[in-house]
């Protein structure tokens, strides 16, 4: 599988997000999916994880994925927000679903593949920025498989961003990162224009000698896809998403797993 950026917001008792936020937040979403190029995958942040009900026997899964795509759109119509519409959607028996997108304990959690396209992981990092701002009593918490965000999680918070430290030995090195200001990678957006999309198979891999397919496979978590920085984790010159955060700050969690 590509490398994932996964984002969270915890159901911890504290954070808070309406309806309308969250109908505002997916209205942002639906526009980053439609305006850029994503190499591996698109955001996919949900309130729910939405399932066709199995038990309706009397259609077929074509017909009941109709159903309910029409249903839904006379619901939103109607002037029903998306939790609200899939709420009657369940209600009346068309879905089942779990509450909080694809993790439990949680309001609203998903991932986004972008293997080796690190515009792609910036644009993730803008996206839960800005729902940071527009969800302000919902901390996102965000965790990189990849070299993006430098301390690899980062809680995103009324448009500032928080690093859990729960690794003594790390201190210095946080303390650094927020000294500079500088927690997420600089990332030159003309470098992927044309990058290439995510595959799963390589023609004729077999036949490949035993040096070319450890340089396609390298890391089973990249899959080929080799780190594109210019120096030391970063771009020459690029998008510098640090720029756009509104303070930096460091939780000790030193008791904690």
């Amino acid at each position: 599988m590509a490398r994932k950026i996964y984002y969270k917001i915890i159901e911890d008792g504290n954070n808070r997000l309406t309806d309308t936020q969250w109908d505002t937040i997916r209205r942002l979403q639906h526009w980053y999916n439609s305006e850029f190029m994503w190499t591996a995958g698109r955001l996919g942040f949900k309130t729910y994880a939405v399932f066709p009900n199995p038990n309706r026997p009397s259609e077929s899964g074509n017909e009941l994925h109709q159903r309910i795509k029409q249903r839904r759109v006379e619901l939103e119509s109607l002037g029903f927000s998306e939790n609200a519409a899939i709420q009657q959607l369940e209600t009346e028996g068309l879905i089942i679903t779990q509450k909080g997108g694809y993790f439990d304990k949680c309001m609203a959690s998903g991932f986004t593949r972008v293997a080796g396209n690190e515009f792609n992981a910036y644009l993730v990092c803008e996206f839960l920025l800005k729902s940071s701002i527009i969800a302000p009593d919902a901390a996102i918490t965000a965790y990189d498989e990849g070299e993006f965000i430098k301390s690899k999680g980062v809680k995103f918070y009324r448009g500032g961003i928080t690093l859990k430290l729960n690794d003594p030995l790390k201190e210095s090195y946080f303390k650094s990162m927020i000294d500079n200001r500088h927690v997420f990678a600089v990332v030159d957006p003309a470098k992927y224009d044309r990058f290439p999309r995510f595959r799963t198979t390589i023609v004729d891999f077999n036949d490949l000698s035993f040096d070319d397919r450890l340089s396609i496979l390298k890391d089973w978590n990249w899959l080929g896809f080799e780190n594109n920085f210019d120096l030391n984790g970063d771009d020459i010159q690029g998008f510098d998403l640090n720029k756009k955060i509104a303070s930096f700050e460091i939780e000790k969690c030193l008791n904690e797993p």
